[in-house]
C-alpha cells in the first residue's frame, strides 16, 4: 500500500491536508486549515454537465466546437483545482512527500458537506504530470469525517457476486432517456472471469426490494451488490433541524426515486433506503441515481453521505447521466477487479482507466471520444473487499481489456445460414447477431406482461418485431424473470409449417416441457390444452408467437397454407383468454403486422422504428466493416438519409451498407424512388430480406381497387394526410387515376394499408409511411403508365403542390387563431414532404403555392428554433427570384410577394440573433422599394409591415422614439384599413415602448388594447404575449405576486403551444421575479431554464440577457467572481463593446471592475474564452469607470 493523501473540509470555506504515510497507524498532523475557494465556478459546473450529458446527442457546428472547447479545458480545471489544494506551503511539501518512497496511491476527500464533495475531484491534475490523478493512483474516494481516517478491511464472504438490479423508470417511457444500463451489462459480463449473478427486481417498488433482500438474507445468499438504475433527486423534506451531513440546503435531502405497484413515482428518502439495506447487510451500493442538471451531482452526494452513515461500506455512484455503454464497460472491468482480488476502491480505478481506454461514445456523426472517465465517484466509509470470489475463466487466458475490445470492435454482421429459416422454432439469437436500443420498448413490456399476461406488439413489417420478442426472451431469461432459464418457448407462423393451429403450439409446448411422453400420457387434444395452459398459469414462463397475421388477418397469399376457420379460431381465442385472467405467471408475446383485433381484450403495443439515438448506434454497428461507408456518413446528405429510413432496422440494414458504392444523396434518390431501385428490392427473397418482399406480401393482402390508388403516396416523404388528398383529387391537374376520390375514400384506403402493416396510424387522418413503400410504389406507377409516367408525375406534384398551398392556407391560420400546437404538429410530420413540394414549385414557378407554404412553415422555424434550415430556404428562393444583378423582382406580381416575405422573414431572423445592423438595412431598403411603388391596398398592407419592423428593430437599439415614430406610421395604415391582427401587434408595440420609457399607466392602456383584440380573434399565442407584458408592469409596479401569476399565465399557453423561445422568455421572466422575492435558488433554476432553450436556439440576444441576471444574482450572493464571469459572458457574445443587446451589462461589468480590479476583469475573460482581454474591451470598460458608468 503506498502513501495516502487525505483532504478534509474543516469548516465552510476552509480545508486541511494531511498525509498518511504507507506502514502508519495514523496520518501526520494536519497543517492549518486554510481557505479554499473552487475554482470551478457556477457556469464551468453547467459547461461540465453539458459536456457529459448533452454534447453527443447533436454534435454538430457550434455544438461540435463547444464540445471540443470544454473537453479540452478539462485538465485546466484540474490543474487549477490542484493549486487550489497544493499550490504553496504544507499542502504542497505533504504532496511532494506523498510522491517519495512507496508513491501516492490514494487521495481521500472527507466532507460532511454534500456540497464539497458532489465538486469533480477526480479531475485533480498535477501540472508537472501526464494524467489526472485519478487515473494515475490506485484508489480516489470520498468519505465522510469520522470515517476518513480508518484503516479497517471489511471483508464480504461470498464465491459468486450476487447483484440485485433496481431499475425504476417511475415517468414511463417518457423516462428511458436514461438508458437501461443492465441489458449492454449482461453482454459485457460473459468474459468476466468470475460468476456474476444478476438478478433484476420486479416490480421495482420499494416494498419488493425490502421483500427480496429479506428472502434472500434469510435464505443464506444475500445480496453483496444493490444496483440502483433510476433517478436521484434533492427536496424539500419534513419539518425540523437539517443535518449538514445531508443536506446541502437547510430542510432538503436526497430522495432515490422508486416506482409504486401500477406505476408512477415513490420518492423514498435516503435515510429509508439505507436502512433497509443496512438490515439486508448489503455491503456495496452503485447509485446511477442522478437528476440530470445541475442538481443531479447535490442528490447523488446526498443520498451516497447517507448510505454511509448508515452503514453502508462503499458506495459507487454516477453523478451524471452516462451512456448506458460507457456504464456497462466500466461496471465490468469494475466487477473483474474484484474477483482479481482488489479493493473496491481499486476496481472503482480500473473501471475508470477502462472508460479512458475506450472512450468513444454513440452520436449521431459515428463513434466520437467522450472524457467520461470523471464521472463514476466512488464513497468510501471503510474499505471493501471480496476475497473468498472465485474466478472461472483461467487467468492466463485473454485479459477482460482484450475480450471487451473484440466486443466492440468491427464487425462485419453474419447472415443465416443457407437453407435455415431465418426464425427457425427455439432459435433467440438475433439477427446477424446485432440488436439495439428499444429500451422504451422493453419498459412497455415489462409493465405489460407482468399485468396484462398478453401482449400483441404490432407494426410494419421489417420494424424489428420479431427481434424485440427475441431479444426481451434472452433479457428475462439472463437476469431472472422466469423460473428456469429453459422456460422460453418461441413459435413462429410460417406458412407451411405443420404446427401452424392451437394443437400445433400445444404439443410442440408439451414435448419442450415434459418430453416425448406428452402425447401418450395426455388423452385428447383438449386435456393437452388444459395442462399446458396450467402449466403456464402456475409458472414463470415466457411464449412468443412470431408472424401471427399468418393464422387469420394476412394469409399465405398462395394458398399453400389456409387460414384458421372460426372454430380454430375460437379455441385459440379461448386459450389466449384463460392466459391472461389474473394470477397467472406467465406471459404470451405476439408478433404481427396487424392488431389482431379478433383476440378480444388483450394489451395491444404499437411498433415502429427505432429512435434517432438508437439507429446511430445500429448504423455504427452496420457501416463498421465499410470503411468508404464510414467517411461518407459525415456529409449532412447522410443526415437526411437517415432521416428518411425512420428507424426502420429493415431498411438500415440493406440501406446503408450500400455506402460503400454510393454517395447518400444517390440511396437517398433511390429511396424516394428518383432514381433505379437500390439492391434490398428484390422481390423474389424472402420478405424478411428484401424491402420489395416486405412491402409486395402486405400489398398483395389488399384488393386491387386500393392499389390503383396507392402510387399516389409514393409523392409523400415520410407521413401522407388523408385530407390533402381529397384536395389533390379534386385539382384540375390531377391524373386521372386519382382524381375525384372523396376524403372518406382515402381515408378508408389509407386505413386498409395500415391493418396490413404498411402505414403507421398517427390521428388527425395521417398515416406514417414504411420507408420502402415510395420507392416500391413508384415503381409500380412507373411500369404501369409507361411513357406517360414523366408526364403524370409531374401534373401530380403540381396537383399536391397545390392541396399543400391549400392546407398551409388553414394551418396558418389555425396559427393566428390560436391552434399553433396543432398546426406546428402537422408541420413536425410533414415538414420533408412540404420541402420538396417547396423546390418543387420553385423549379416550376408556382410563387403563389410556395407562399401559401412558406408563411405558415416561417412561423414554425421561428417557434422551433430551426433557423438554420429556414436561411437555406431563403437563399434558395432568392436565387430563383433575382436577377442576374442581385436586384428584386417587381413587387407587382407573384414573385415580388414571395420576395418580401422571405427575405422580410429573413430580416426578423437577423434582428432576433442580433444582428441589427443587417435587419434595419434590409427593412429599410424594402420600405423604400415600397413608398416608391404604385399606390393600392396590397402596397399599404406590406408597407404598415416594413415600418411595424423598423420599429421593432429601432426599439432593440434602445432607440425609444424612433420605434414610436415608426409603430404610429403603422398603426394610421393598420386603422386605415381595418387590419385588427396588425392593429393588436402594433399596440403592443407601443405598450412595451411606454414601459421602457417609465410610462406605466399607457403602457398598460396599449397593453390591454392589443389584449382585448387577440382574445377577440382568438389568437392564444397573442393573448400570451400580452400577459407576460402585464407581468412585467406588474413587477415594475412592486407586486411581484401578481407579476408572477401574469408570467405563469403566459408560460401555461407557449408551453401548450411548444413556443419554445416564448418559453425561455417567461422562464427568464419568472427568474427575475424570484430573485426579487429573494428565493435565489429558484431564480437560478428559472434562468438556466431559459438559458437551456436559448443556447439551443443560438438566441444570442436573449442568452444575454440571462447571463446579465446570473451576474446579478451571483452578486446577490456575494460571489462577486462569479458575476464577473456570468456579466463577461453576456459581453463577449458580441464583437461591439457595448453592444445593445446587452443592455446593462456593460454597466454592471465596469462597477465590477472598479471594485474587484481591472486584473479580475482580465482573469476573468481569459477563463471565459482562453483568450486576453481585447484592448478595445479594456478601454471601454474605463470610459464607463471613468464617465461614473461604475455606480
Amino acid at each position: 500500500m503506498g502513501n495516502r493523501m487525505i483532504i478534509q473540509q474543516a469548516d465552510e470555506g476552509r480545508v486541511a491536508v494531511a498525509l498518511w504515510r504507507a506502514g502508519q497507524m495514523l496520518p501526520e498532523p494536519a497543517g492549518e486549515p486554510f481557505p479554499f475557494t473552487s475554482p470551478l465556478d457556477a457556469a464551468a459546473h453547467e459547461d461540465l454537465r453539458w459536456y457529459l450529458e448533452d454534447y453527443l446527442m447533436a454534435p454538430f457546428a457550434v455544438y461540435e466546437d463547444r464540445g471540443q472547447t470544454i473537453g479540452a479545458k478539462l485538465d485546466d480545471w484540474g490543474e487549477a483545482l490542484f493549486n487550489a489544494l497544493f499550490g504553496a506551503g504544507k499542502p504542497r511539501d505533504d504532496y511532494m512527500k506523498a510522491r517519495e518512497g512507496a508513491g501516492l496511491a490514494e487521495i481521500v476527500i472527507a466532507s460532511g458537506s454534500a456540497g464539497f464533495l458532489e465538486l469533480p475531484w477526480e479531475l485533480l491534475k498535477d501540472p508537472s504530470r501526464g494524467r489526472p490523478l485519478a487515473l494515475d493512483i490506485a484508489a480516489f474516494d470520498r468519505t465522510l469525517p469520522t470515517a476518513g481516517g480508518s484503516a479497517e478491511m471489511e471483508r464480504a464472504p461470498g464465491e459468486a457476486l450476487r447483484v440485485l438490479m433496481v431499475i425504476a423508470r417511475p415517468a414511463g417511457i417518457q423516462d428511458v432517456g436514461y438508458q437501461m444500463i443492465a441489458r449492454p451489462l449482461l453482454e459485457r459480463l460473459k468474459p468476466v472471469s468470475g460468476r456474476v449473478d444478476l438478478h433484476v427486481l420486479r416490480p421495482p417498488t420499494f416494498a419488493t426490494l425490502k421483500a427480496t433482500l429479506r428472502a434472500a438474507r434469510d435464505a443464506g445468499q444475500p445480496f453483496q451488490i444493490v444496483h440502483f438504475d433510476g433517478h436521484g433527486v434533492f427536496a424539500q423534506a419534513p419539518a425540523g433541524i437539517p443535518d449538514p451531513r445531508f443536506y446541502k440546503r437547510g430542510g432538503e435531502q436526497g430522495y432515490v426515486i422508486f416506482e409504486k405497484e401500477a406505476g408512477g413515482d415513490d420518492p423514498v428518502t435516503a435515510e429509508d433506503f439505507a436502512g433497509v439495506l443496512r438490515d439486508a447487510r448489503v455491503p456495496l451500493v452503485v447509485l446511477n441515481a442522478c437528476q440530470s442538471g445541475a442538481m443531479g451531482e447535490v442528490a447523488e452526494a446526498a443520498v451516497a453521505t447517507r448510505l454511509l452513515q448508515d452503514g453502508a461500506a462503499s458506495v459507487v455512484a454516477m453523478g451524471y447521466s452516462v451512456y448506458a455503454v460507457a456504464a456497462a464497460e466500466f461496471t465490468a472491468a469494475f466487477y473483474e477487479a474484484l474477483f482479481a482480488g482488489l479493493s473496491v476502491s481499486a476496481a472503482v480505478g480500473e473501471g475508470r482507466r477502462r472508460l479512458k481506454h475506450r472512450p468513444e461514445r454513440p452520436s449521431p456523426k459515428g463513434p466520437m471520444p467522450l472524457s467520461d472517465w470523471v464521472v463514476p465517484v466512488h464513497y468510501m466509509r471503510r474499505a471493501l473487499a471480496f476475497p473468498d470470489l472465485k474466478r472461472t475463466r483461467p487467468a492466463a487466458g485473454p485479459s477482460l481489456d482484450a475480450l471487451l475490445d473484440a466486443m466492440g470492435a468491427p464487425r462485419r454482421p453474419q447472415g443465416a445460414p443457407e437453407g435455415v429459416p431465418v426464425h427457425g422454432e427455439g432459435s433467440l439469437e438475433a439477427e446477424q447477431g446485432l440488436f439495439f436500443g428499444r429500451d422504451a420498448a422493453f419498459y412497455v413490456l415489462e409493465q405489460a406482461a407482468r399485468l396484462q399476461r398478453v401482449v400483441v406488439i404490432h407494426g410494419p413489417g421489417g420494424t424489428g418485431k420479431t427481434e424485440l420478442a427475441k431479444a426481451f426472451a434472452r433479457w428475462w431469461r439472463d437476469s431472472g424473470g422466469l423460473d428456469d432459464k429453459a422456460f422460453v418457448f418461441f413459435h413462429s407462423f410460417e406458412p407451411g409449417l405443420p404446427s401452424f393451429g392451437l394443437d400445433g403450439v400445444v404439443n410442440a409446448l408439451g414435448l419442450r416441457i415434459y418430453g416425448p411422453d406428452f402425447i401418450g400420457r395426455t388423452e385428447n387434444a383438449e386435456h393437452r390444452r388444459h395442462v399446458i395452459l396450467e402449466t403456464l398459469r402456475q409458472h414463470r414462463m415466457l411464449v412468443i408467437w412470431d408472424n401471427f397475421e399468418s393464422l387469420h388477418s394476412m394469409p399465405d397469399p398462395t394458398g399453400a397454407t389456409p387460414p384458421l376457420d372460426a372454430a380454430r379460431r375460437d379455441e385459440l381465442r379461448a386459450f389466449v383468454a384463460a392466459l391472461a385472467r389474473p394470477g397467472g405467471k406467465s406471459a404470451l408475446l405476439i408478433t404481427s403486422r396487424t392488431t389482431e383485433d379478433w383476440l378480444g381484450d388483450v394489451r395491444r403495443i404499437p411498433f415502429g422504428g427505432l429512435r434517432p439515438q438508437e439507429a446511430a448506434e445500429y448504423a455504427d454497428a452496420l457501416l463498421a466493416p465499410y470503411p468508404a461507408a464510414r467517411q461518407r456518413r459525415q456529409s449532412a446528405a447522410f443526415a437526411e438519409l437517415l432521416e428518411a429510413l425512420e428507424g426502420h432496422p429493415l431498411s438500415l440494414r440493406l440501406m446503408l451498407p450500400q455506402l460503400e458504392a454510393a454517395a447518400p444523396e444517390t440511396v437517398l434518390a433511390a429511396l424516394r424512388g428518383e432514381a433505379p431501385l437500390p439492391a434490398g428490392f428484390d422481390a423474389s427473397e424472402h420478405r424478411t430480406r428484401s424491402l420489395a418482399a416486405s412491402v409486395k406480401y402486405s400489398l398483395d393482402h389488399l384488393p386491387e381497387d386500393i392499389r390503383t390508388l396507392l402510387p399516389v403516396l409514393s409523392l409523400f416523404e415520410g407521413v401522407v394526410v388523408a385530407d390533402v388528398l381529397a384536395i389533390f383529387s379534386e385539382h384540375e391537374e390531377v391524373p386521372a387515376r386519382f382524381a375525384g376520390h372523396a376524403g372518406d375514400r382515402w381515408e378508408a384506403a389509407l386505413a386498409a394499408t395500415a391493418r396490413v402493416g404498411l402505414t403507421t396510424a398517427l390521428g388527425w387522418g395521417m398515416y406514417r409511411l414504411h420507408p420502402a413503400l415510395p420507392a416500391y410504389l413508384r415503381a409500380l406507377w412507373h411500369a404501369e403508365a409507361g411513357a406517360g409516367f414523366e408526364t403524370e408525375r409531374v401534373a401530380a406534384d403540381r396537383a399536391l403542390l397545390h392541396a399543400c398551398a391549400e392546407l398551409g392556407v388553414c394551418i396558418l391560420q389555425q396559427i393566428e387563431g390560436g391552434m399553433a400546437e396543432t398546426a406546428f404538429t402537422i408541420f413536425d410530420l410533414q415538414r420533408r414532404t412540404f420541402g420538396r413540394l417547396i423546390a418543387f414549385g420553385l423549379d416550376q414557378g408556382l410563387w403563389d403555392a410556395v407562399q401559401d407554404i412558406l408563411e405558415p412553415l416561417d412561423e414554425y422555424w421561428d417557434a422551433r428554433g430551426l433557423r438554420d434550415e429556414a436561411q437555406g430556404w431563403t437563399d434558395r428562393i432568392r436565387a430563383a427570384l433575382e436577377r442576374a444583378d442581385g436586384t428584386p423582382p417587381d413587387f407587382d406580381g407573384k414573385a415580388g410577394a414571395l420576395w418580401l416575405f422571405a427575405v422580410g422573414a429573413e430580416a426578423n431572423r437577423r434582428r432576433d440573433a442580433g444582428d441589427l445592423d443587417a435587419a434595419e438595412d434590409i427593412h429599410d431598403n424594402i420600405r423604400k422599394a415600397l413608398e416608391t411603388a404604385p399606390q393600392g391596398e396590397t402596397r399599404d398592407r406590406r408597407l404598415a409591415v416594413a415600418y411595424h419592423q423598423l420599429g421593432i428593430v429601432a426599439q432593440l437599439n434602445g432607440d425609444w422614439a424612433t420605434a414610436e415614430a415608426w409603430y404610429r406610421k403603422s398603426l394610421e395604415i393598420e386603422q386605415a384599413l381595418g387590419d385588427w391582427p396588425g392593429m393588436a401587434r402594433t399596440y403592443y408595440q407601443l405598450g412595451m415602448v411606454a414601459q421602457v420609457c417609465g410610462d406605466l399607466k399607457p403602457a398598460e392602456d396599449w397593453t390591454r388594447k392589443s389584449l382585448e383584440i387577440e382574445e377577440a380573434l382568438g389568437n392564444h399565442l397573442g393573448m400570451a404575449g400580452s400577459y407576460h407584458q402585464f407581468g412585467i408592469l406588474a413587477q415594475l409596479r412592486g407586486d411581484l405576486k401578481a407579476a408572477e401569476a401574469w408570467h405563469r399565465k403566459s408560460l401555461e399557453i407557449r408551453k401548450a403551444l411548444g413556443n419554445r423561445p416564448g418559453m425561455a422568455s417567461s422562464y427568464h421572466h419568472l427568474g427575475i421575479v424570484a430573485q426579487h422575492l429573494g428565493d435565489l435558488p429558484a431564480a437560478e433554476a428559472w434562468y438556466r431554464r431559459s438559458l437551456e432553450i436559448d443556447e439551443a436556439l443560438g438566441n444570442r440576444p436573449e442568452m444575454a440577457k440571462t447571463y446579465g441576471q446570473l451576474g446579478l444574482l451571483a452578486e446577490a450572493r456575494q460571489d462577486a467572481a462569479g458575476a464577473m464571469d456570468w456579466t463577461v459572458r453576456c459581453v463577449r457574445l458580441f464583437a461591439e463593446f457595448p453592444h445593445p443587446s446587452t443592455g446593462p451589462a456593460p454597466a454592471h461589468l465596469a462597477r465590477l471592475s472598479a471594485a474587484l480590479g481591472m486584473d479580475a476583469l482580465a482573469a476573468s475573460w481569459q477563463r471565459g474564452t482562453g483568450q486576453p482581454l481585447p484592448e478595445a474591451v479594456r478601454q471601454g470598460v474605463q470610459r464607463l469607470i471613468d464617465e461614473g458608468g461604475a455606480r
